[in-house]
């Protein structure tokens, strides 16, 4: 990336100088090390703050209903990816999860599958994605690789038993809750579902809105996506269940 490449770039002039000031090799370790260090810092601040302000206006944009400018200027972003590590597996997540929202799935995986292993919403959104297309095995695989980023958060296991139920392993989903429960053990949601799952019922994930809503929008009562398209005006929503 051009930022580490200045850094050294940067560094290597500061071992040359300081060896040639300290008359030895081992003079230049330091300056060399500061160089480095303190070039790398401020160049990655400077991508990072102008990364981040386009972000911010994209955001401005799809609240004003202006998805296709917000995405534009998301997409606009991707220059960054030259300059500093890690800039274009968040962009891809970003841009994933929108397209999932709009329910555009070949785009919506395109960019799932290169968000970043640690960007735990966006790798569970390609899972869920995964859960419709029929790939139950790769959606599971895909849930046990990240429990590590995704277990603090109740909502992460309740998709994970989710998945295991639908794709007919109950005794799966339970020892998922479970291990959700010690991970989030004052999790009202995770207990209600570890009832509900034990006792081989229809699953309700109420409990887990309206992040659940993320994952599956078509499962969102009338009433609440008619107040959730207002707070995200220019969104497309699927009908909802009746």
């Amino acid at each position: 990336m051009y930022n580490l490449l200045i850094a050294l770039g940067i560094a290597t002039a500061s071992f040359g100088l300081g060896q040639v000031v300290g008359g030895g090799a081992v003079a230049g370790i330091i300056p060399g090390i500061i160089g480095l260090v303190l070039s790398y810092f401020l160049l990655a601040r400077r991508t990072g703050k102008a990364f981040q302000a386009v972000m911010e206006k994209a955001a401005s944009e799809f609240q004003a209903g202006k998805f296709e400018q917000g995405l534009r200027l998301m997409e606009s972003c991707f220059k960054y990816a030259k300059w500093q590590f890690f800039v274009g597996p968040q962009i891809h997540g970003q841009i994933g999860m929108l397209m999932y929202l709009q329910r555009k799935w070949k785009p919506a995986r395109k960019h799932l599958s290169q968000a970043w292993k640690r960007d735990w919403r966006a790798r569970t959104m390609l899972a869920a994605l995964d859960h419709r297309e029929g790939r139950k095995e790769a959606a599971l695989e895909l849930m046990e690789k990240i429990t590590g980023f995704g277990g603090k958060d109740p909502v992460f296991w309740a998709l994970y038993a989710y998945i295991a139920v639908e794709a007919k392993k109950r005794d799966q989903a339970l020892s998922i809750i479970n291990d959700g429960l010690k991970k989030c053990p004052d999790s009202t949601g995770l207990k209600e579902l570890q009832g509900t799952i034990a006792n081989k019922k229809k699953l309700k994930m109420k409990a887990f809105a309206p992040t659940w809503y993320q994952y599956f929008p078509e499962q969102m009562p009338r009433s609440q996506m008619q107040k959730y398209s207002g707070q995200q005006p220019g969104m497309r929503y699927p009908q909802p269940r009746r």
